[in-house]
Parts: C-alpha cells; sequence; structure tokens
C-alpha cells in the first residue's frame, strides 16, 4: 500500500499531467492514432518524458501509485518508473490485464515488460492467451527483444518464429499488426536473421494462403526485409 508520501507525489504528477492536456490533441489521438481514449486526458508522451526529467528512477512505489489512478498518461507514465526487478508476476497480470489500447501495451512493453527476469518465458505465456491485449503484449515483448540494440540471442529468436508463424492468422488487428512488427524485428536485427525472418514469412504464405490477416504480415514483412534501403541498413549491423 502506498505510503502518504507517494500519494501526495503521484497526486502532483497526475495534476501536471492534467494541466498539460489537450482537449485537440486528446481528438487526434483517437481519431488519427486509434488510440482508446476513455480514460486519457490528451498529454503527449513526449510532455510525459519532460515531466519527469529530473525525477530519480526507477521509482517503484510512485509507479504502482500511477498506475492506480486508471488515468491513462499516468499509467505510461507508471511504466517509465516501475522497476523490472522489483515488479511481481502478480502485478505485471494486472497490469497487462488493465491495458485497453495499443500506445500503452507497447509503452508498457518496450519500458518495462521487456525488461523484468526472463521476457522471453513472459512473452510465451502471454501469447498463449486469448485475451487482445495481453497476446499482444507477448508480441510486442517480442519486438522489444528483437530491437537492434537488444542482447538477445539469435538462437532465442528463431524459438519465437514458431509462434509468430501459428498467430499470424489472428484476424484482431492489435494482435496481428504486433506479430508483423515481431517478425520484421528479428528481419532486421542483423543479417544471420534476414533469411530465417523471410523464410517465415514464405512459410506463412503457403500455411495460409486465403487468411487476409496472415498474408498481410507475410507480405508487408517481405516488403521492408526484402527494400534495398532496409538491406543496407541490416548489412551493417554485427
Amino acid at each position: 500500500m502506498s505510503s502518504p508520501v507517494v500519494k501526495s507525489r503521484a497526486k502532483e504528477l497526475i495534476a501536471r499531467i492534467e494541466r498539460f492536456s489537450s482537449p485537440v490533441f486528446k481528438k487526434q489521438m483517437k481519431e488519427r492514432f486509434g488510440i482508446c481514449t476513455e480514460k486519457a486526458v490528451g498529454t503527449p508522451v513526449t510532455t510525459l518524458r519532460l515531466l519527469l526529467k529530473g525525477l530519480p528512477r526507477p521509482d517503484h512505489e510512485l509507479a504502482l501509485a500511477l498506475w492506480k489512478s486508471d488515468i491513462h498518461e499516468a499509467r505510461i507514465m507508471a511504466s517509465m518508473l516501475a522497476d523490472p526487478d522489483q515488479i511481481t508476476r502478480d502485478t505485471l497480470d494486472e497490469w497487462v490485464q488493465n491495458i485497453n489500447s495499443w500506445d500503452l501495451c507497447d509503452a508498457c512493453c518496450c519500458n518495462l515488460f521487456s525488461k523484468v527476469k526472463n521476457p522471453v518465458k513472459l512473452a510465451e505465456r502471454w501469447i498463449k492467451k486469448e485475451n487482445e491485449f495481453v497476446r499482444r503484449a507477448g508480441f510486442a515483448i517480442l519486438a522489444c527483444l528483437a530491437m537492434p540494440r537488444a542482447k538477445t540471442p539469435d538462437s532465442t529468436l528463431l524459438k519465437m518464429l514458431p509462434f509468430i508463424k501459428n498467430h499470424s492468422c489472428d484476424q484482431r488487428p492489435m494482435v496481428h499488426k504486433a506479430v508483423n512488427w515481431a517478425l520484421r524485428n528479428i528481419g532486421k536485427k542483423n543479417p544471420r536473421l534476414t533469411p530465417m525472418a523471410i523464410k517465415c514469412s514464405y512459410e506463412i504464405l503457403d500455411l495460409y494462403p486465403d487468411n487476409r490477416c496472415a498474408v498481410w504480415v507475410a507480405k508487408n514483412a517481405l516488403w521492408e526485409l526484402n527494400s534495398p534501403k532496409i538491406k543496407a541498413m541490416i548489412a551493417k549491423r554485427k
């Protein structure tokens, strides 16, 4: 349970989030970016980062208090403040079940979920869940682990390709778009993984030739991985 001091700090940060909110930006969040704004106030992520500037991080207790506020932007901020070494499995499961928008999902995955102990195991567990945003979170973690600076071994990423293949046919946009993101990132990580991601894309096309979502996942990945500009960029990576 949060101490009075932590609650006061959370309340102050939330007041600042609301002070820099904009009804116009909130409208753009929904109409232009497809973000669920039911619990949002309309404050850009760039502003959230500025509000955190100078504050010590991680601050796990403050993160927990911000998450409890139920405010969209406060929860994004919580993902920036939370300590991946302190967060428990129960809290991770509680947070991911609370997610109702792709931007909050991806922020949590990049800022926190992909940095916990054994994130691959977490990704596998969540990918097996049926909930749309829980499954998206599993693939978003994988996409983060395949970022250029991530130190994930090639062998670990290769073991995740069957999950990508199996779930590329998921009809839900929040899922198959994350599947595509993970596939593209694996292919772009280094020259060794590129042919394996391309092979996986062709296997998806063979498996699901009549599934519109799977075909999009595969063809979009192939288009990017075969782009001369992307191929030149990958060639420079170790």
